[in-house]
């Protein structure tokens, strides 16, 4: 009764928001609400199918049947909760440490609407296909069929929705933590082992230490894979920060960014007392046959010339300057940013207020 209930709800509030776009923003979750503390939209969410609306709905409801018939009721919704709820939080954290890594990044998606009903129904296949995996009696190619289903379910996804981003990782975890749901007491091995077990050895570890009875073969076990953790710790984190940098895409403020940050004032001819009007802009790259992308312009309007400078972005930054002088009147650009003492570069925002300065 209550997934019919759920069911309802979720095609009218769905089919609403598709006229009413208000409904989105106030239902949908987002990294950057859930940051501030607003719990509450991972419940609300769970009532938005993203667009295509039509299909969405029917995904979901063909989905929500197959799982509730074949799963039973305890599978649906435990399935349903770890999908909707644990799923995007593991990501969000994801997200988190991702910016506290590198500034900056994930920006459009920290603030993207973040429809729930996608991850549950993924959640959902997670553990449909699970359920039939482990049916008795099933054959090599009959496991194959149901990977190569799963992988075909994911493909049809991409094929009408291929604006794949961060959070489009929810539908993996979801898959699975349906896969766990599933399967009996599968999560709470996976709890076991990664959690409970290494805390019961730590606190067994300790009472050995206190009581003088410390074995050496125990010592081995638990402080070497620690310190071996410690000390890997460093690079991996290196490692995962150079991977995120390296796949941001410009904009204003990271060009403003690295303008001050990599020193570019002191090595090119720009004069702060000699400037007047100052204009940073996304460039557009792709001539025929060249490498597409995207570079930082900066032109700076003095008295009788206007200076262009393109920082060439490479992996994440700016990597080298090409420099172009023109005649002053040849160049017609609004400006967004103010050239301060030292020659570092301050953004302006469309009212004229000051935004940055890094």
């Amino acid at each position: 009764m209550l997934a019919a209930v759920w069911l309802v709800a979720v095609v009218n509030v769905s089919i609403a928001a598709n006229a009413r776009p208000g409904w989105v923003s106030a239902l949908a979750a987002s990294p950057e609400r859930v940051r501030e503390g607003k719990l509450w939209f991972l419940v609300s969410s769970a009532v938005l199918v993203d667009h295509p609306v039509v299909l969405s709905l029917l995904s979901f409801t063909a989905l929500a049947v197959s799982a509730l018939t074949l799963c039973g009721t305890r599978t649906f919704w435990w399935s349903a909760f770890l999908g909707q709820v644990l799923a995007t939080m593991l990501v969000y954290a994801f997200i988190g440490l991702a910016r506290w890594l590198v500034v900056g990044a994930f920006d459009s998606s920290v603030v993207s609407p973040d429809y729930g009903v996608s991850t549950v129904c993924a959640a959902w296949l997670g553990s449909i296909a699970a359920l039939m995996w482990r049916r008795r009696g099933r054959s090599a190619v009959g496991k194959l069929s149901i990977a190569l289903s799963c992988f075909a379910v994911g493909l049809f996804a991409y094929s009408v929705r291929p604006d794949v981003s961060v959070l489009s990782s929810e539908h993996l975890v979801a898959f699975g933590l349906g896969v766990g749901a599933a399967i009996p007491s599968l999560l709470r091995r996976v709890f076991d082992v990664t959690l409970r077990r290494p805390i019961y050895e730590l606190y067994a570890l300790t009472l050995s230490t206190v009581s003088g009875r410390l074995k050496p073969t125990r010592v081995v076990t638990l402080v070497l894979p620690l310190v071996i953790a410690i000390a890997a710790a460093p690079s991996g984190l290196a490692a995962l920060r150079h991977q995120i940098a390296a796949h941001l895409q410009p904009t204003v403020s990271r060009c403003a960014r690295d303008w001050n940050l990599l020193g570019a004032a002191s090595r090119l001819p720009v004069g702060e007392n000699f400037t007047s009007l100052v204009s940073l802009a996304i460039l557009h790259r792709g001539r025929a046959g060249g490498p597409k992308g995207e570079d930082c312009s900066y032109t700076f309007i003095e008295a009788t010339r206007a200076l262009v400078v393109l920082g060439r972005w490479n992996h994440g930054r700016v990597d080298r300057w090409n420099i172009s002088i023109a005649a002053r009147g040849t160049s017609a650009v609004t400006s967004n940013a103010t050239l301060e003492r030292g020659g570092r570069l301050r953004l302006r925002d469309r009212h004229g207020r000051l935004v940055l300065a890094s």
